[in-house]
């Protein structure tokens, strides 16, 4: 299918161009089309974070250490928008978690089908750690041939913001989302997700002496605001969309969440999907095996975690049943890392 130009539909009331960024974005031998956001940081507009550390970068010009900001913003805007291509093996992947949830291979997920999803899923869990990896749902994937996309081009900039846009979108960050709208006949998909401790880089050695406090003042001031802004070309897989946290495993907690995640459909007639990520995030990728292990929580809580998921369940728990219940707060059978924290608070 030849891919045309990507609409994002309207999905709230037009946004006020003093409060929006503009992205130019061309899919395949589409033409090129203007997208409106509107990004919610919590209560104050990207837009307005965007104007604030233009001036505060123009009133240290020409200062020492001035390059730093210059990285963290390259384009001049603290939306940084890239285009990345797809991961090479969610096809595989994606196919291996839709034959395993179809159990009685009617190739259709049903309502009964997906409730038992967590249950089914965890069962490929081979190694016994409480996690799903890729290599778990295909052993042989190494091997595997690389997907090949129909089309594989996408390109996305941040551009001025004036006249009319081709369509408007307002996006709340902070937490995991997923919307899938259709506009000009082409399917397009916008996830938002939550930053990772790594999304938030540290401020750089040059701006550590004191002769540069303001501009390191300046810098910790703008990290806050930074989005980062990911076009990848078709659908992404089934593993993508239930790995939230990006740490190239399935936890439990995510199993947990694959009946909501999956309910409203497999989609692959996606044109484009677009990431919207708090802080300097990294591409959205299927890892083969796990990319990193969580290190939020007390060191108890880190040592307990043997698998590195970021939750401690109750196998993993060192303690008797009575003082697992009282840490876990909500009940949901696994602890957090809020949870832990707050164990240690009066």
């Amino acid at each position: 299918m030849t891919l045309a130009a990507v609409l994002l539909a309207a999905l709230l009331p037009a946004a006020d161009p003093t409060d929006a960024h503009d992205l130019l974005v061309i899919v395949g031998d589409g033409p090129s089309v203007r997208v409106r956001l509107k990004i919610d940081m919590g209560g104050k507009p990207l837009a307005q974070l965007d104007a604030e550390a233009k001036r505060d970068r123009e009133k240290l010009a020409g200062k020492p250490g001035g390059v730093a900001l210059d990285a963290l913003t390259p384009d001049g805007s603290l939306l940084r928008a890239s285009a990345v291509p797809s991961s090479p093996h969610a096809a595989a992947v994606s196919k291996a978690i839709f034959k395993a949830l179809d159990t009685d291979g009617d190739g259709k997920l049903s309502a009964a089908e997906l409730s038992a999803a967590d249950k089914t899923l965890a069962k490929l869990d081979h190694d016994d750690d409480e996690c799903v990896t890729p290599l778990e749902l295909v052993p042989d994937l190494q091997t595997v041939l690389p997907d090949k996309p129909a089309n594989a081009l996408v390109s996305v900039s941040v551009v001025p913001v004036e006249g009319k846009a081709d369509t408007e979108v307002v996006v709340k960050l902070g937490e995991a989302g997923h919307r899938r709208v259709k506009a000009g006949g082409v399917w397009v998909e916008v996830f938002t997700r939550p930053p990772l401790p790594a999304d938030k880089p540290p401020v750089p050695k040059s701006l550590l002496s004191d002769e540069r406090k303001e501009v390191r003042a300046v810098f910790e001031k703008i990290i806050g605001g930074v989005v980062s802004l990911h076009a990848v070309p078709g659908p992404v897989g089934l593993f993508g969309r239930l790995d939230a946290d990006r740490d190239g495993q399935l936890s439990v907690a995510e199993l947990r969440q694959a009946k909501a995640v999956l309910a409203d459909g497999v989609f692959t007639d996606t044109a484009v999907s677009l990431f919207l990520t708090p802080g300097v995030a990294k591409p959205p990728a299927v890892p083969l095996t796990r990319s990193f292990v969580h290190t939020a929580g007390p060191d108890w809580f880190r040592g307990m975690d043997r698998n590195g998921d970021g939750w401690v369940s109750r196998r993993e728990f060192l303690g008797t049943a009575e003082q697992f219940r009282k840490l876990d707060r909500n009940g949901d059978g696994l602890l957090s890392s809020e949870e832990a924290d707050a164990a240690g608070k009066p």
